[in-house]
């Protein structure tokens, strides 16, 4: 696989697509775990109005872990984590290591809980005290023994700049781990990925960051692909979304969103979303990117959760922004 192979997708016929598994897509069986849900609108969260899915709040426990939200075939025992339940210092290196507040209980609550997973998206690493022995401690003690094969795993780096170098390193030796055990999509914006290239190089990423070239960033994206082991890496900007995988190399156009509705603090919990309903209908990666930016998208817009209108209009808009002449009739 070469660097140079970038493809530029067409997101028309994604979009296209989109519209009709939108419309025709309705699953009451899976559950949604999330942090972002709120348990006073049960009936209102960002994917029960949508797709039928059902929606309860992240155990605590689990948010405390650095599990951003999971999505399950199967009902579970809310209550057996709040038996479980820890106080891990959110944003400190104070917060309780594995080996401290694991037990054969709690092992036994979590691999029951994994074991009706589907997809499991963790916290920005740099944000979570602990993270990578935490996570260490997940991939050892619950999610190996389980012997799954097919899990969806996502992550996200968040900013490398707050930790030392051979943090960095580290956690990146563990999330490629995680490959063993299912599929793993690396997330990263464009600042995260030009700031990890850096430590990866022997570079401050505190200091300024240099202006690259398209073709600069690509190489430098690249470097970092092939220095993991995951399946698929995802860098996106505010202009579009590039993706690294074993059989493919491409980018998608994005539509252009307000700046506020970027760096929203619930964005990738957003994105999240859409991007985990394209792995339960078992999309290809372009078409689960361009369903987490709709989302996520259409969610900052109308800062409220939407319905499936709501969606198709947000594609419609894209179509528009897109320049398209004969935009599709979506209510036709």
């Amino acid at each position: 696989m070469q660097v140079y192979d970038i493809e530029i997708k067409n997101v028309l016929p994604i979009l296209t697509d989109l519209v009709e598994a939108i419309r025709n897509f309705n699953d009451s069986k899976s559950i949604y775990l999330s942090r972002t849900y709120n348990s006073s609108t049960p009936d209102s969260g960002i994917l029960k109005k949508a797709f039928g899915i059902q929606e309860a709040k992240l155990p605590e426990f689990l948010a405390n872990l650095g599990v951003r939200s999971l999505t399950l075939s199967s009902p579970f025992a809310e209550d057996a984590f709040s038996r479980s339940a820890v106080d891990i210092e959110a944003g400190s290196n104070k917060g309780d290591r594995w080996s401290e507040i694991k037990s054969e209980k709690l092992i036994y609550d979590l691999s029951k809980l994994f074991r009706a997973c589907r997809t499991i998206a963790f916290d920005d690493w740099a944000n979570v005290a602990n993270s990578s022995d935490l996570w260490t401690g997940l991939l050892t003690d619950v999610i190996r023994p389980l012997q799954k094969k097919d899990l969806d795993f996502i992550f996200y780096l968040g900013d490398p700049a707050k930790k030392l170098s051979f943090e960095v390193d580290e956690i990146l030796d563990i999330i490629s781990e995680f490959s063993k055990h299912g599929k793993v999509t690396f997330c990263l914006d464009e600042s995260e990925a030009v700031k990890l290239w850096m430590v990866l190089n022997g570079e401050r990423p505190d200091s300024e960051l240099k202006t690259f070239t398209p073709s600069d960033l690509k190489r430098k994206y690249f470097s970092i692909y092939k220095t993991m082991a995951v399946d698929q890496l995802l860098i996106y900007s505010v202009n579009d979304a590039l993706v690294y995988s074993e059989d493919q190399q491409f980018v998608l156009t994005r539509k252009a969103i307000d700046y506020n509705i970027e760096i929203a603090k619930d964005a990738r919990d957003n994105f999240v979303a859409g991007f985990a309903i394209g792995l339960i209908m078992q999309f290809d990666i372009k078409y689960c990117i361009a369903l987490g930016l709709i989302v996520f998208g259409s969610h900052g817009e109308k800062n409220s959760n939407p319905d499936k209108d709501d969606l198709l209009a947000y594609i419609e808009k894209w179509l528009t922004d897109l320049n398209i002449e004969d935009t599709i009739k979506l209510y036709q």
